[in-house]
C-alpha cells in the first residue's frame, strides 16, 4: 500500500528464491500468503505472524501504556531507552526462534527493529545483523524540525542513532548510492554499505495508451497520501503549478491514485473539479493507462521513489523535482524530465503534453532502464551475491 512495504515485501521475496528465509511480519498469514497466487516462491517461506500472539510474562500485573512502556524496556535490559510496541509484539517469536535455529544472517526493517539487536545478541553473538535502510532519518528528522514538528534533542537523537549504526549491525542495505555515502560518512568507514536500490516488477506489456494520444486527457500522481513528502509536495503542485498548466489545457484532469487522507491544512488546493481522488485503489494498472504523464513533484525525502520507477515500467513519461529523482540513474531528457522551479515545472508539463513524439520517445527509454536496472529479480540476484560473498559460511 506504500513505498516502503512494497520494499520490503520485494525484497522478502527475493530472499525466499536464493535462500531458506524465516520471516516475522505483523500481518495475519492467511491474507499475506495470499501473495503466493503472483509470487510462487514465498510459498517456501517460513512465515510468523504477530496476530493473536498472546503477550504473557512476570509484568503482566501492569495495564495498559505502563505495562508495555515496562515490558517493552525489560525486553531490551534498559530503562532509558524508548517503548518499543512492536518489540513487545514479536518478541516471543523471535526469541523461540534464536533459542531453536541457527540462522546466516537477520535482516531488521526501519530504526525501531534496531531495538532487538541486544536481544539477538544475547542468544546469538555470530549472526550478521543487516539493517536495510529504507531512507536516511537524519535528513527526514532535519526536514521535520525545520517545520518546527520535532524538537532539538529529537533530531540529535536521530543524528546519533545512524552516526552509530556501525556498533550494533554489521551491514546496511540502501536505496541509492547518496544514501550509500551518507552512511559511510556517518560512521567513518566502519561498516559494509551495499545499495538495494528501491525496484518493480515489470509488467509483461506496458500500459502507455494514453501516451499516444493526440490531445492527453489526464495526469497522474500516484503514492500513499499520509507520507509527509507526498503530502507537500502535492500540494505545491496544486496550489502553484497545476492553475499554470489548465490555463493551456482547461479540459485536462489531474488523477490522485494512493491510499490515505491528505491533511486538511491543505484542502483548499483541491477544491477544483479538475481533480480527482481515488483513494486506494486494486490495481494501479488502469490507472496509469488513462495518464498521459507521471508527476513526482517531491520537496523533501530520501531513498528511491517508487513511484516513479512504477510510472517508468509501465511506460508513462515522468516529470519529477531533482529531490523526487534522486537514487535513479537518468540522463534528464531522455528517460525522465526534471523541473525544480514552479513555472519551468508547468512549462515542462505544457511542452510534454504538446509533443507526442516525445512522449513516447521517454516511455520506451524509461521502459528500458526500469528493465535493466530496476527490476526485482536483477536487483534480487545482486543482493544474494552480496550477501553469500560478505556473511554465509563457504562449505569445503
Amino acid at each position: 500500500m506504500n513505498g516502503g512495504m512494497q520494499r520490503c515485501f520485494h525484497i522478502m521475496h527475493q530472499l525466499a528464491k536464493h535462500f531458506e528465509l524465516t520471516a516475522i511480519i505483523h500481518q495475519d498469514k492467511k491474507s499475506f500468503l495470499k501473495c503466493v497466487e503472483e509470487f510462487p516462491a514465498m510459498a517456501e517461506a517460513k512465515i510468523f505472524s504477530t496476530q493473536g500472539v498472546e503477550v504473557k510474562d512476570a509484568l503482566s500485573l501492569f495495564s495498559d501504556r505502563l505495562e508495555n512502556a515496562l515490558r517493552s524496556r525489560w525486553y531490551q535490559r534498559e530503562l532509558n531507552r524508548p517503548a518499543d510496541g512492536s518489540l513487545i509484539k514479536y518478541y516471543s517469536i523471535l526469541t523461540q526462534l534464536l533459542k531453536s535455529k541457527k540462522f546466516d544472517a537477520i535482516i531488521l526493517e526501519n530504526l525501531a527493529t534496531l531495538n532487538a539487536v541486544k536481544i539477538i545478541r544475547r542468544y546469538d553473538k555470530e549472526v550478521k545483523i543487516i539493517y536495510n535502510a529504507h531512507n536516511v532519518d537524519s535528513n527526514l528528522a532535519k526536514a521535520a524540525f525545520d517545520r518546527k514538528e520535532i524538537s532539538l534533542g529529537q533530531l540529535q537523537g536521530y543524528h546519533d542513532f545512524e552516526n552509530n549504526l556501525y556498533k550494533n549491525v554489521d551491514a546496511i542495505f540502501t536505496c541509492s548510492d547518496d544514501d550509500r555515502k551518507i552512511f559511510e560518512e556517518m560512521n567513518r568507514g566502519q561498516l559494509k554499505v551495499f545499495v538495494v536500490p528501491n525496484g518493480v516488477n515489470i509488467p509483461e506489456r506496458k500500459y502507455d495508451e494514453a501516451v499516444k494520444e493526440q490531445i492527453p486527457r489526464f495526469l497522474i500522481f500516484c503514492g500513499s497520501l499520509w507520507s509527509v513528502p507526498n503530502a507537500e509536495g502535492l500540494y505545491w503542485f496544486c496550489k502553484k503549478i497545476w492553475p499554470l498548466i489548465l490555463n493551456e489545457f482547461p479540459g485536462l484532469k489531474l488523477l490522485v491514485v494512493g491510499i490515505g487522507t491528505l491533511p486538511g491544512k491543505y484542502s483548499e488546493a483541491y477544491n477544483t473539479p479538475s481533480i480527482e481522488f481515488s483513494g486506494v485503489v486494486e490495481d494501479v494498472k488502469p490507472w496509469y493507462n488513462k495518464a498521459a504523464i507521471s508527476v513526482a513533484p517531491l520537496l523533501t525525502g530520501s531513498g528511491t521513489r517508487l513511484k516513479i520507477l512504477e510510472a517508468m515500467g509501465m511506460g508513462v513519461p515522468v516529470i519529477s523535482t531533482s529531490i523526487g529523482a534522486e537514487g535513479i540513474e537518468f540522463t534528464n531528457g531522455n528517460q525522465i524530465l526534471i523541473a525544480d522551479a514552479e513555472k519551468e515545472f508547468a512549462n515542462t508539463v505544457i511542452q510534454l503534453l504538446n509533443d507526442k513524439e516525445k512522449r513516447i520517445s521517454i516511455s520506451k527509454a524509461a521502459r528500458k532502464l526500469a528493465e535493466e536496472k530496476y527490476d526485482w529479480n536483477v536487483i534480487g540476484q545482486n543482493m544474494a551475491s552480496f550477501i553469500n560473498n560478505a556473511f554465509i559460511p563457504k562449505i569445503s
